[in-house]
């Protein structure tokens, strides 16, 4: 069986062999029959094709669209989980948002009591603590910058294989916000330029410096 992708479906085929002089034919051929399609978010077989198929055909299903199907419902799912459990872009809006409202307030002031009331919720957002050197070694456990970090990056993987940011153009790419991003994420982890955690891992002795 072969499997066509048309749009947003697979196109089910199969091929068969007739051979010379069959229907007074010439020479032989392949000759393709269509036996169905179904959605290629189908995770599993429709009612429809149920009767229709063998055990290597279902199996062959099951590699190409079934499969593939639940693992993309299953990264949906986390996308949504991820977004759902993260504070950085609700912050992110409401820094927009505040400072839109800025703006428009030179124009029309507004109530002090709603600025407190926005001052006192952000006051209640739990952040990230980073130790003094001379801390004891319980203060050190409550918070680990090496962990936070390792933290958001697997996060930050996940999110891209759930596809957070969709797609790469097929041009350009170079000038997108995500490689941007991520070119400044990779030289102030591994940059050269002195400046990089890994460098300040080398300078501390945590880290060996290249070709030593």
């Amino acid at each position: 069986m072969h499997i066509k992708t048309r749009g947003t479906r697979a196109m089910l085929y199969r091929s068969s062999w007739v051979p010379k002089g069959a229907n007074g034919n010439s020479h032989g051929y392949s000759q393709q029959t269509f036996v169905g399609s179904l959605p290629m978010s189908a995770e599993s077989l429709p009612p429809e094709l149920a009767t229709k198929l063998s055990t290597h055909e279902l199996a062959l299903l099951e590699i190409k669209v079934f499969k593939p199907a639940r693992l993309a419902a299953q990264q949906r799912t986390r996308s949504v989980e991820l977004r759902e459990a993260d504070p950085l872009w609700r912050l992110s809006e409401a820094e927009r948002l505040t400072l839109e409202a800025a703006s428009r307030s030179e124009k029309g002031a507004v109530p002090s009591a709603k600025v407190t009331a926005v001052q006192s919720a952000l006051s209640k957002v739990r952040t990230i603590t980073y130790a003094p050197i001379h801390a004891s070694p319980t203060e050190h456990q409550r918070s680990d910058p090496l962990k936070d970090a390792l933290i958001a990056i697997k996060s930050a993987r996940d999110a891209v294989l759930a596809g957070w940011y969709g797609t790469a153009p097929v041009e350009g790419v170079r000038g997108t916000t995500v490689y941007k991003l991520w070119a400044d994420i990779f030289e102030t982890v591994g940059g050269s330029d002195g400046n990089s955690l890994m460098r300040a891992l080398q300078t501390k002795g945590f880290a060996k410096t290249r070709g030593k």
